[in-house]
């Protein structure tokens, strides 16, 4: 069998078990939680808003960061660690289209991305969420070899449906279920200062529906317990 035979069957295996330890997870009750992320940061004016907002109802999130981001902003990127906040690797430079790269390039996007995270903040990610979420055989190859933890999301509160703050909440709202992953940003463009401003009305909202926050290790760790808080 060829190298790249030899890979796709990986894959497809990779696939596969992920597939089955879904299927027993969603099996096994969770308590009402969910885990807030935010991509594209650090950003100088956006990150610290959404930084005290978070203070502020005593929530943690994960922080999908940019590694040249970090470079640029480094107080804001150790404030985040500081307030204890969890980091992802969101690669180096946030190529819009990572899995055309070869090789190398996807693997120094990554590499470089976690270099610059821990240089910086003293932490290394775990955890991986590829550009606009863009996935092939590649980038799970090199992220798996290199022992991240893929993360996606299951509900995106920035939408083209959901054009302003109050929209967004309650696009969330109507999506929400107990161990979901939502979507947010705090950096690389004008708008996400309707991120900062739907924060607050997702907290509170899904306070009053009973949900707690944690992080998404803290998820992916509740699920592996049985849901047991």
């Amino acid at each position: 069998m060829s190298v790249r035979g030899v890979l796709l069957t990986a894959i497809a295996l990779a696939f596969l078990a992920l597939a089955i330890k879904c299927e027993h997870l969603a099996q096994q009750p969770l308590p009402k939680v969910v885990a807030i992320t935010f991509d594209d940061g650090p950003h100088p004016v956006y990150t610290p808003k959404v930084l005290s907002i978070l203070k502020r109802y005593g929530i943690k999130a994960t922080f999908f960061l940019i590694g040249k981001r970090v470079e640029q902003f480094p107080e804001v990127a150790r404030r985040i660690v500081a307030e204890g906040h969890e980091v992802g690797n969101h690669t180096y430079s946030h190529p819009t289209k990572l899995p055309e790269e070869n090789w190398e390039q996807i693997r120094q996007e990554i590499e470089k991305c976690s270099e610059a995270i821990e240089r910086v903040t003293g932490v290394r990610p775990k955890l991986f969420r590829p550009p606009r979420g863009f996935l092939n055989y590649k980038v799970l190859t090199l992220a798996q070899l290199e022992g991240y933890t893929i993360v996606f999301w299951t509900v995106s509160a920035d939408h083209k449906d959901a054009p302003t703050p109050e929209a967004m909440a309650q696009r969330v709202f109507k999506l929400v279920h107990s161990g979901a992953i939502i979507l947010m940003h705090d950096g690389r463009i004008p708008s996400r200062w309707k991120d900062v401003k739907a924060l607050p009305l997702i907290i509170e909202g899904l306070l009053k529906r009973g949900y707690k926050f944690v992080t998404v290790s803290e998820l992916f760790g509740l699920s592996k317990h049985n849901g047991k808080l």
